[in-house]
This record gives C-alpha cells, sequence and structure tokens, in this order.
C-alpha cells in the first residue's frame, strides 16, 4: 500500500493546482488548497473528502501565515509544498504594461513562492519526506515576447528553486520545479482577451492548440507530479523537469539520480564556449581570438 501524504496546494481552485488536487485527493493523499476565489476553491474540495481549502493570497505575508495556521492545526505537519499559484499578468510589449499589474505578477508568481516555502518550512521539517514542488512556466529558460512579467518571474523562480534546493539540503528537503508545458486551463483566456495586437504570435497559437486540444495533457503534468513524490526521485534535487520532453518516467531516469544531480542538466545555466563541440566553427574561431 502506498503511503498516503499531506500536501500543500497553491493556486488551488483552478488550472493545473485544481486538477493536480483532484486526481492526488482521489489517491487518498490529504491536500489542503489554496487560492483568491473561495467558490472555485469550494468547487474542488467537494470532489473528495481528504481535500480543505483555505482562501488566501499567496502575496500576501498575512494571508500566507494565517494558512500555515489552518494546516498546522488540521495537519500537524506536511509532506509536500506545490506551488501552482500564477498569472500572466498584463500582456503586451513592456513599455506598454501596467507597472502594477507588472509588479503583482511578480509578488503572485515569486514572491508568493518565496512566501509560502519560507512559511510552511517548520512544517516540512516535521516530515520525513521534505519535498518541495514549484512550477516554472513559458519564458523561464527563452524568450517569450509580450509576457516579459510572467517569463522573468517564471525565471526567478527557477533560480529561487535551485538557490533553495542547495540551502536546504542538509536538512533532507529536495526541490524541484516542473515546467508543464502548454497546458489548456483558464489561464490562457487571458490571451485570448489580450487579443493580437497585445499578444503577437502565441495569440494565433494559443487559439490553434485550444481548438486542437493540443499541447500537454494534464495527466502527463499529474504524472510528473506523482514521480516527484515517489520513492524514486527521493535524491532529485534542484533541477527543473519538463512534463512534456524530459525521460523523467523511464527507469533509467530513476537509476541515474545521482549523475544527473552531478551534472548540469535540467537547470537554468549560461552556455559557454567549453559547452560547444570541439568542431564547431564558432567556437574554434572564438577560442582562436582569447588565445590571441
Amino acid at each position: 500500500m502506498k503511503k498516503k501524504l499531506k500536501m500543500v496546494i497553491t493556486g488551488g481552485g483552478s488550472g493545473i493546482g485544481a486538477e493536480i488536487a483532484k486526481l492526488l485527493g482521489k489517491d487518498g493523499h490529504s491536500v489542503a488548497i489554496c487560492g483568491r476565489r473561495e467558490n472555485r476553491l469550494r468547487e474542488v474540495a467537494e470532489i473528495d473528502k481528504d481535500i480543505i481549502y483555505f482562501v488566501c493570497d499567496v502575496s500576501k505575508e498575512k494571508d500566507v501565515k494565517s494558512f500555515v495556521n489552518f494546516v498546522k492545526n488540521r495537519f500537524g505537519y506536511v509532506d509536500v509544498v506545490i506551488n501552482c499559484a500564477g498569472v500572466f499578468g498584463d500582456i503586451g510589449r513592456f513599455d506598454t504594461t501596467s507597472s502594477r499589474k507588472w509588479k503583482k505578477t511578480f509578488e503572485i508568481n515569486t514572491y508568493g513562492i518565496y512566501l509560502i516555502t519560507k512559511h510552511f518550512l517548520p512544517l516540512l521539517l516535521k516530515s520525513d519526506m521534505k519535498k518541495i514542488i514549484n512550477f516554472s512556466g513559458g519564458g523561464a529558460f527563452s524568450p517569450f515576447p509580450n509576457y516579459s512579467a510572467y517569463a522573468v518571474s517564471k525565471t526567478a523562480a527557477v533560480r529561487f528553486s535551485e538557490n533553495i534546493a542547495v540551502e536546504l539540503a542538509d536538512l533532507g528537503v529536495r526541490v524541484n520545479c516542473i515546467a508543464p508545458g502548454f497546458v489548456a486551463t483558464e489561464l490562457h483566456d487571458d490571451t485570448l482577451k489580450a487579443g493580437r495586437k497585445k499578444a503577437g504570435k502565441q495569440y494565433e497559437l494559443t487559439k490553434k492548440k485550444l481548438k486542437e486540444r493540443s499541447g500537454t495533457p494534464i495527466d502527463r503534468v499529474v504524472e510528473c507530479v506523482k514521480f516527484l513524490i515517489s520513492d524514486e526521485s527521493n535524491e532529485l534535487t534542484g533541477k527543473t523537469i519538463s512534463a512534456n520532453f524530459d525521460r523523467w518516467n523511464m527507469k533509467e531516469f530513476g537509476e541515474s539520480i545521482d549523475e544527473i544531480n552531478s551534472s548540469e542538466l535540467y537547470t537554468l545555466r549560461r552556455i559557454n564556449l567549453i559547452n560547444l563541440d570541439m568542431n564547431n566553427n564558432l567556437r574554434k574561431k572564438l577560442m582562436k581570438v582569447q588565445k590571441g
């Protein structure tokens, strides 16, 4: 029989967070979700008796502390913290966006992860498992034009995850990110509302993927979460795993975690000349200039 875990999921009232909560609750895990819309949280919690909810804006420290106390009184401790809360923010070329909305995106997507992780850490340290899963997003590893607030805040979330993975390693805490890819959720309504002029190429791409129901199936994302909370991935830390493209579900992946941890695979890194193939013409040219 699989161990039943106690989990916290932010952004649990909609999108990816809601689907993860439903399916993990169905598996018998105790799940505490939070979000800003009580009606949406209630709808998710009503699906399974093992899901409880709390209204919380993760960008507000007072709310987060209240959520922590709520979970402490109900669970006592937490095995896994999953940070799903996220918004696109204002869409458009950066200089045309609302400064207030741009800042708010950071407060939810990055500062929210900081607050949740910081204040849940004492409950997490009471667990034998101690895992944190954060969600990155489009733009974390390549430019995402017209979505600067989202892209930059998600990049910051990845670096924060890598940073605390090192800081918390001696305490036995494992920290990883999931890059979910394009998942058909209501988040993309913001792109459709923004229109072609503000969203650029992403507008047509979003319409196409939603119409064709292409992109990453939500089940694939949930299975990736299940892998990261399984014993098979216990030592994996400081990595961003693509739910759609990486081979996390292969036996060989689980058997190679020590090698993966000691490499720069699945991390946010600058590419240097030495990372290019020895026969690469650009490498030869620039290395020659350096030596000269």
